[in-house]
């Protein structure tokens, strides 16, 4: 169950991290316009994921820092976020993996300007489970229209394991490669 309740996490947070997006530059591909070397943040769900299926709200927020140029965001913000899960979403319906999840977020950079993002957050599976890799494009703001890439790792707060009595609500995460822009 131990198992189960740490795979559902990790789609959870993966959805959630879309508020944030990380992202990687693919081999060839053009300077990114920013990239951000830290992102971390928590991940909030509604009612809470147990062994029983049922719909959930989930938002997100963190912070993205170390981001360069500076000039062009002012080399930090905050983000948040918003997605749905499944109206069937449970630990042993989540832990499954290879989950694609629609998220809306946006960054609010610390030059005042944002950004705005339609993104994608597809969790990996067995090892990986825990492991979201989030694709999308700037829908508007600094930035529309640049791809947006990347990657998160996510984690339950301790003692939220889908056993009786404690659904899985909160979740952290944290970049396992740059997030980037462009």
């Amino acid at each position: 169950m131990k198992r189960l309740v740490t795979r559902g996490s990790l789609i959870v947070a993966a959805f959630a991290l879309a508020g944030g997006g990380l992202a990687v530059s693919p081999a060839g591909a053009a300077t990114p316009v920013t990239k951000c070397a830290s992102l971390k943040g928590s991940v909030t769900i509604t009612p809470g994921i147990t062994a029983t299926p049922h719909a959930q709200k989930a938002s997100a927020k963190g912070s993205l820092t170390r981001c360069t140029p500076t000039k062009a965001t002012g080399g930090s913000g905050t983000l948040g976020g918003n997605l749905s899960l499944p109206k069937n979403s449970s630990c042993g319906g989540l832990a499954t993996g290879k989950q694609s999840l629609k998220l809306a977020a946006t960054t609010k950079w610390k030059n005042g300007k944002t950004t705005t993002y339609a993104l994608t957050a597809t969790t990996g599976s067995g090892k990986a489970a825990l492991v979201a890799t989030i694709t999308g494009k700037v829908s508007k703001g600094l930035f529309a229209g640049k791809k947006v890439s990347g990657q998160i790792k996510i984690a339950p707060k301790s003692g939220q394991n889908c056993s009786p009595g404690h659904p899985i609500k909160n979740l952290t995460f944290t970049n396992t490669k740059p997030w980037v822009i462009g």
